[in-house]
């Protein structure tokens, strides 16, 4: 990969898109910033709840300028469910001349994707596991894409297969 990247990688939790975002980081050696992570560090911080989704996404956007203007590709983890911070990351990579890639992961077996969220343990420090109904509540929020894109569905192929994909699509 010598081409500058941003690579983002959205989806609904449980979808997948942890799992393939280490996965990719790991293989490119690619710095990863997962919102999730930032936006529990927030609430440790003493900021509330409330006030901290479009914070982390900012946050988010902030140390990826950073790479970016370091002239380092960088890998994003984040759902991405509205027009909004998805604008920012098209942004983002326009300001660095940075080749934009998005990769959204979908479960579209309802079944698979409800008992990756009923077992899932994710252990980040102040930030409870998300259950379904609250899945089935960002779905309904979640906003088509329009970008160009490469949708995998991470209740169709293994893993290794899915991340094998995304290796050839960011090649």
């Amino acid at each position: 990969m010598t081409t500058l990247k941003l690579i983002v990688l959205a989806g609904l939790p449980g979808s997948g898109k942890s799992t393939l975002a280490e996965g990719l980081s790991r293989h490119f050696s690619l710095p990863l910033l997962s919102v999730d992570p930032i936006e529990a560090a927030m609430w440790r911080g003493g900021l509330l709840r409330d006030q901290t989704g479009i914070a982390a996404y900012e946050v988010a956007q902030a140390l990826a300028a950073e790479q970016l203007r370091l002239n380092h590709s960088v890998l994003i983890d984040a759902v991405n469910p509205v027009e909004a911070p998805r604008a920012a990351w098209r942004k983002l990579a326009a300001k660095y001349r940075a080749d934009l890639k998005i990769i959204e992961c979908i479960c579209v077996d309802p079944a698979i994707h409800r008992r990756r969220i009923d077992a899932r343990i994710r252990n980040i420090d102040g930030m409870a596991e998300i259950d379904w109904a609250r899945v089935e509540q960002r779905r309904a929020e979640y906003e088509a894409w329009t970008n160009a894109r490469l949708t995998l569905d991470t209740s169709a192929e293994p893993p290794e297969r899915l991340l094998a994909e995304a290796i050839r699509y960011l090649a």
